[in-house]
């Protein structure tokens, strides 16, 4: 799985946004959240979770809208961050499925956990990555 979750990272950071991105250890400072639901044979639950500082965000909304410095509202990031969450695990979920067989993983809706520290939240996996110099961290809990 966490294999799957790094090609879609890659994929949507340097295919799709044309943004080079290297893997890194760190994170912290303030971040925005959200959480997206997979079920897999309808009976397992993976949520995974993003874990974005603005300046990532805003890097990712200058390359999805081809302008420099488009200003937020707080409305905005709430947006950015589940459309950031659907196109990462959406595309996870399609390699998914390619791999196991169609319909065997199905998506969920994602939920803007808004700031965050994501210290408080336990994850069985996870990978962080950096983007000009700012981290983000995608992460993963099972749930039985």
């Amino acid at each position: 799985m966490l294999k799957v979750l790094e090609y879609s990272i890659t994929h949507f950071c340097e295919h799709i946004l044309k943004l080079p991105i290297e893997e890194a250890e760190n994170i912290g400072g303030e971040l925005y959240g959200a959480s997206i639901p997979i079920i897999e044979n309808e009976k397992n639950e993976f949520s995974f979770y993003l874990f974005f500082p603005k300046e990532v965000l805003q890097k990712i909304a200058d390359s999805l809208i081809n302008t420099n410095k488009f200003k937020f509202a707080e409305d905005d990031w709430t947006d950015l961050t589940k459309e950031c969450a659907n196109q990462i695990i959406g595309y996870a979920k399609n390699l998914l499925n390619d791999i196991q067989g169609d319909g065997k993983y199905k998506l969920g809706i994602p939920e803007y956990l808004g700031r965050v520290d994501f210290s408080g939240i336990a994850l069985d996996q996870s990978l962080t990555y950096q983007l000009d110099g700012h981290c983000f961290r995608i992460g993963l809990r099972k749930y039985e």
